[in-house]
């Protein structure tokens, strides 16, 4: 059991090491010819990424906000404790009368 946790621990390693090496940029990208045009992609970029937090946020506060109501075991819960505190005021009723 040990040989072959060694083994894969090997295959992970060398897939580490040389996973970037072999690693072609993708088809349609290629390196910026001038500053300008790296600026640009930086922008473009940022806009991108200011776009999709944005939406994470917007995500994020529907969330809390469907957190902060009740769900169904809230109200069956609540339900459950009161039947139960009147379930113990008739029992502690019945014991009075006797």
């Amino acid at each position: 059991m040990s040989r072959i946790r060694n083994l894969l621990l090997l295959a992970f390693v060398l897939i580490f090491l040389l996973g970037p090496i072999s690693r072609s940029p993708a088809s349609g990208t290629r390196p910026p010819d001038s500053v300008q045009e790296l600026a640009v992609q930086l922008q473009e970029h940022n806009s991108k990424t200011a776009r999709d937090l944005h939406r994470i946020h917007r995500e994020l506060a529907a969330l809390r906000a469907e957190f902060g109501k009740p769900g169904l075991n809230d109200i069956f819960g609540g339900i459950g404790y009161i039947f139960g505190l009147f379930g113990v005021a008739a029992f502690v009723a019945s014991r009075r009368k006797k």
